[in-house]
């Protein structure tokens, strides 16, 4: 059943001292879904309830994200005891019940589930109550104006969660789901002990050597589709093997090649013994979530993404299929790459041109 948010401050204000709650995000969890996760489970232990992160899949914590506080007390569903029964189960950042993964039963068997989420919904719920706020640039903005509104106790270590969900969801603050709202919680997490500089340099400034090589490749296959109107490219398990970096240090590579000027959307696909993942991009004037629901997936307008119903598909045969549902160009990507190869050389002749010119004064 979907609720307003004022019923959803109701129910959290409901839930007793000593009750026990999971909190869990989507499998493969990004910034903010690790973000929010932990920023509702410090929340939720100030006020002397018995909260746990649950992890959806039997995995560990993304190691981007193991500085963060609370990040040790993730649990996953195989360690939890076969007759553990959640009081509330809370799935944060997660409108699909796929991306609930091994979680789903949990959630199934609490005595009470609750979805808070920032993604538009799907037409059924997979939880007892559900909460939706689209405006919301990230599930941990969502998740701070909520503690906010309740009036509960907030510290450091929650206004960090809650900044690095909405740094990780927002690109940086480049994407269109930035507003002046946004900036307005992220100064109240900076008052509240938030450090952009410390999260920033912990996210983004401490990878492995072997992760710039992966970029290095990831870069080096990036091609034009569509007439130059898409930018894609692709990683495999044997590349993350050849160069020994886990799977973590990939939720931002597709952000390598969508900054390529002239397009319109950028598709990254990741295959792995799971089956393919593609993540898809726009700067918000294309709306490539519509895109991605034709293939089972979901998101934003801006960014998307789909677990590939075929697990046995190639790269080949998952274009060939998606294209038609991104944007085109009525320009040939050979044509157009030679135009921007031609582009470039010009930009560089202009500025020989320039450099043995006489400056006078």
């Amino acid at each position: 059943m979907d609720i307003t948010r004022e019923e959803l401050v109701d129910v959290l204000q409901s839930i007793p001292a000593r009750a026990q709650v999971l909190v869990c995000g989507h499998t493969r969890p990004d910034g903010d879904s690790m973000g929010s996760v932990l920023a509702l489970v410090a929340a939720l232990r100030l006020r002397d309830i018995d909260a746990r992160p649950l992890l959806a899949d039997n995995a560990t914590p993304p190691a981007p994200y193991l500085w963060m506080a609370g990040v040790d007390d993730f649990t996953t569903p195989e360690e939890l005891a076969q007759d553990y029964q959640a009081d509330f189960f809370i799935a944060l950042d997660t409108p699909d019940p796929k991306r609930m993964a091994e979680a789903l039963p949990l959630l199934q068997e609490a005595t009470q589930s609750l979805i808070i989420d920032h993604h538009p919904p799907l037409p059924e719920s997979y939880a007892d109550l559900r909460f939706a706020d689209i405006t919301s640039a990230a599930t941990g903005e969502l998740v701070w104006s909520l503690l906010c509104q309740l009036g509960w106790q907030l510290n450091a270590d929650i206004a960090t969660a809650c900044y690095v969900a909405t740094l990780s969801d927002t690109g940086s603050f480049q994407f269109s789901n930035t507003t002046k709202t946004t900036f307005a919680h992220v100064s109240e997490m900076i008052d509240a002990g938030a450090v952009p500089a410390d999260a920033a340099l912990k996210l983004y400034s401490q990878k492995p050597l072997a992760a710039l090589h992966l970029e290095g490749r990831v870069l080096s296959r990036a091609k034009l589709l569509n007439g130059g109107a898409v930018i894609h490219s692709y990683l495999s398990d044997a590349d993350l093997h050849e160069f020994g970096v886990p799977i973590d240090y990939t939720e931002n590579l597709i952000d390598l090649i969508r900054s390529v000027r002239d397009t319109d959307a950028a598709v990254f696909i990741t295959e792995s013994s799971k089956g393919p993942r593609v993540s898809l991009r726009s700067d918000g004037r294309f709306d490539v979530s519509a895109a991605a629901r034709a293939f089972g997936g979901g998101g934003h307008r801006p960014a998307a993404g789909i677990t590939w119903p075929d697990k046995a598909a190639s790269i080949e045969q998952i274009l060939d299929a998606l294209l038609p549902h991104l944007p085109h160009f009525a320009t040939d990507s050979a044509d157009l790459e030679a135009q921007e190869t031609d582009r470039e050389w010009k930009l560089v002749e202009a500025d020989e041109d320039a450099s043995d010119q006489t400056l006078i004064i």
